[in-house]
């Protein structure tokens, strides 16, 4: 049985358990299962069933840890049902960085009500973290880490660590001057491995990567995976010590961002994927398709306008779905490869151009292999198919493969460059690249295949 059929049954029995009331045996199931795999509980549940598993996990004491897993939806429905102090008491269980976090989404009154509530260095901290703007790394950091002078021997700084209570993870030791400037860092195994009365200054490694309280949460993931490290420090204008961003956090980044990108290229905006609003759904998703909608009546009147061409030979209309749907995949394969490039950094403005004759020659060679396979099928089909041609036409319609051929290759090596140099200009732009897949790639491609497509049947055959 794999881990998706544990899951259902889990889930099917959590569902009865709740239906039967049986109390008792919930919280021995609760006891026994993560956090993480409570989580999925919620969306199959009706928002009565949902409020009584929130009473039962308050009483269980592990609400913190499910409510950092839940989506917005359901952690909005127990902020609505939770006492103000009920819920304070969780939220002091908390992550300062999942809380800050939970708290920019709340009203400012109930904000200032909870902080209120919260209390002493927890609050404070709370405080500093909501001043910093959503998606960078001070708004993602944690405040709790380990930070020491440089004279302080290797003893001193292990016995600290066992006293220390508040810090989150203890993957480095951070070794700062009297202003709380960063001098170096030392790993914990570095750390336990030495001397005992050896000084932190003869351990360290100045060589530190840092971010700023400013930078951008995508740029702090890429420095974490790019050096392979487990926490990365936060410095503020001062280049002071102010927090640290963990590995965990980055994990979530990296899949928020991933999922947002999804989004935005599959046309369907910021969406949340759990949401069970039809409403909230659907105003996310009328926006973009709209977008495609107004680019398919951009085609039609196009299609239109070569009117004539087309009632003479009907055959024109048989390929332009080939055409187009050959151009738009290509086009999505393009752009989606720049957009993931531009996220992890793989792809450099700066040498655009390189990335664009990449996908210009691939697109060429792709549409050239097309190309001579839609030609060799389009001769063939064209002597035993009975296609009406007009007689003063029939001349030039040995061309007809040919037209059809340059076509599909044409409109490859455009959908190529189209996918490839949109997301760029919008990188260019400071816009999100991953809106440029869906609606915009794919409607240029249409537009472009298209025009392109009867303009090369009228040179060969009219």
């Amino acid at each position: 049985m794999n881990t998706r059929d544990r899951d259902e049954i889990l889930i099917s029995m959590v569902i009865k358990l709740i239906k039967r009331k049986a109390i008792p045996n919930l919280k021995n199931v609760i006891a026994k299962t993560h956090s993480a795999d409570i989580a999925p509980w919620f969306p199959r549940l009706r928002p009565e069933e949902q409020i009584i598993l929130f009473d039962l996990l308050i009483q269980e004491g592990c609400m913190g840890e499910v409510l950092n897993e839940l989506n917005s939806e359901e952690r909005d429905l127990f902020i609505e049902t939770t006492e103000a102090p009920v819920l304070a008491d969780i939220l002091h269980t908390m992550p300062a960085d999942d809380v800050s976090a939970m708290l920019a989404n709340l009203p400012e009154a109930q904000q200032e009500e909870l902080l209120k509530l919260i209390k002493g260095k927890a609050s404070e901290n709370l405080e500093q973290l909501l001043q910093y703007e959503e998606k960078t790394a001070g708004y993602i950091m944690t405040p709790h880490f380990f930070a020491a002078s440089e004279e302080t021997t290797a003893a001193a700084t292990v016995e600290r660590i066992r006293e220390m209570v508040d810090v989150e993870m203890v993957f480095y030791v951070y070794v700062v001057d009297d202003e709380n400037r960063l001098k170096g860092v030392i790993s914990l195994r570095q750390l336990v491995a030495t001397k005992s009365d050896t000084p932190l200054k003869d351990l360290m490694t100045t060589r530190v990567y840092t971010v700023y309280t400013h930078t951008p949460q995508e740029e702090v993931a890429q420095v974490v995976a790019r050096y392979d490290l487990l926490a990365v420090p936060v410095l503020d204008d001062t280049a002071a010590l102010v927090g640290i961003v963990t590995i965990d956090d980055v994990v979530d980044v990296i899949r928020d961002e991933n999922t947002e990108d999804v989004l935005k290229m599959a046309g369907t905006g910021d969406v949340d994927i759990a949401s069970k609003s039809v409403f909230r759904n659907t105003r996310a998703r009328l926006p973009w398709l709209l977008a495609s909608f107004v680019g398919g009546l951009i085609a039609v009147y196009m299609i239109g306008q070569f009117e004539e061409p087309l009632e003479k030979i009907t055959a024109l209309a048989f390929f332009i779905p080939i055409i187009m749907g050959m151009g738009g995949n290509i086009g999505t394969q393009s752009s989606t490869i720049i957009v993931r490039g531009l996220a992890t950094g793989e792809v450099d403005l700066k040498e655009g151009w390189k990335v664009l004759w990449r996908e210009f020659a691939t697109g060429a060679n792709l549409g050239v292999a097309y190309g001579v396979l839609l030609g060799i099928f389009v001769l063939i089909v064209t002597r035993f198919a009975n296609w009406s041609v007009p007689d003063e036409l029939a001349p030039k319609y040995v061309w007809f493969p040919v037209v059809v051929s340059l076509a599909i290759c044409v409109n490859m090596i455009i959908a190529a460059t189209v996918g490839t140099i949109i997301p760029m200009l919008f990188k260019r732009f400071r816009i999100d690249p991953a809106i440029a897949t869906g609606p915009f790639v794919t409607t240029s491609i249409d537009v472009f295949g298209i025009l392109f497509y009867f303009i090369i049947a009228r040179i060969f055959l009219f």
